[in-house]
């Protein structure tokens, strides 16, 4: 009988440039990753974190257990994008049956077609006091329908079985747990996709909000292939071989192409330092007495050179690059130092799903 086995969770991310697999299992107050591996999605199968082509999602879903070495089991998976609302509504203290109700009254505010058409799920999360009033804090999440049934439908027909479907921002944040914060602190974890980047904001280690906005790495690599008249593959190679970030004060590289790549992609990572500080700024608004102590970025294009350092200039907040496996054990047979450093931005949302479900077995 498997040592762990009894106990381990799949995270499967479905993202829209690759698949990423992990397999957790509890280990010593922590985690112990058993298997991770990373298979490509055909293109056009997932636009902006939706899976639209559930058969070819599938046939990447296999190659990614099957590059993982992980077996068919329970799998956590999730849906992001801006397919999927969640939003925190306050209400005064009620009997939980009318709290329901009127939470889900509210909720036909942000969900922009009707609301037989979604799966919504409402938890409450906690108190706050507003103008000197107690206030009963509900957390929304609601997604289409369609969507939902499309996700499940590559996952079980990739021969797996759904456990629980969660969200992409709850994922982000449960990857990198913030340590013990002072009061009032507050964390930003930016996880930068292929379409999309999805914006998390945590007070004290609780969720406070997310946003997701339209700006993500094949935005960049359209641009490249755009300035050099180069097909998309071919342009996606050469960004992850020479594209950096160039500070200014530092000391400009002699290739020719280093500095090309970096002018085109510097107005695109410029507005998405805007959407970074548009987010920081509302949510300074809403909880005025906490202060944004660091950013932690994630995603593939975090491995981009130099754009952490980038990002804590823009935004005048120190940021770094996140690690999902700073909660893990991870025996170097299944991912070397080298591999690990490589593969960990990337694999934040399935870290996240993961621990998910191994943490509450």
């Amino acid at each position: 009988m498997p040592l762990f086995g009894s106990k381990s969770f799949v995270g499967l991310d479905v993202g829209s440039h690759s698949i990423k697999v992990v397999e957790l299992a509890p280990f010593d107050h922590r985690f112990r990753v058993l298997h991770a591996g990373t298979a490509p999605t055909a293109p056009g199968a997932v636009k902006e974190g939706v899976v639209v082509d559930p058969h070819s999602v599938a046939t990447g879903i296999r190659q990614a257990m099957s590059a993982a070495g992980a077996k068919s089991g329970r799998v956590i998976s999730a849906v992001g994008g801006q397919a999927v609302i969640v939003r925190e509504l306050k209400f005064p203290p009620m009997p939980q049956a009318d709290l329901e109700n009127a939470a889900r009254f509210e909720a036909e505010r942000y969900i922009p077609y009707g609301v037989r058409e979604v799966n919504m799920d409402l938890d409450t999360i906690g108190e706050t006091m507003e103008e000197g009033q107690k206030k009963v804090v509900v957390l929304l999440v609601a997604a289409k329908r369609e969507t939902v049934e499309k996700h499940v439908q590559a996952v079980e027909a990739a021969g797996l079985e759904p456990y629980v479907l969660d969200v992409d921002a709850f994922a982000i944040l449960r990857a990198h747990t913030p340590p013990a914060q002072a009061a009032g602190d507050a964390q930003v974890f930016v996880d930068l996709g292929a379409e999309t980047t999805d914006i998390v904001i945590a007070g004290g280690g609780s969720f406070r909000g997310t946003r997701n906005v339209n700006i993500g790495g094949h935005n960049l690599t359209r641009a490249v292939g755009t300035k050099l008249d180069m097909e998309f593959q071919s342009a996606e190679r050469l960004k992850e071989q020479k594209g950096m970030v160039l500070l200014e004060g530092e000391p400009m590289p002699d290739d020719k192409t280093v500095l090309a790549l970096h002018d085109v992609m510097l107005p695109i990572l410029g507005d998405l330092a805007t959407e970074i500080r548009r987010t920081l700024d509302y949510f300074q608004t809403r909880y005025r007495e906490a202060k944004v102590s660091r950013i932690a970025i994630s995603g593939g294009t975090a491995r981009l050179p130099n754009l952490s350092r980038f990002f804590s200039l823009e935004l005048g907040v120190e940021t770094v690059v996140g690690d999902p496996f700073a909660q893990c054990e991870v025996p170097a047979a299944i991912l070397s130092p080298d591999a690990r450093r490589d593969i960990a931005p990337s694999m934040a949302t399935a870290v996240g799903l993961a621990m998910r479900g191994a943490a509450e077995r």
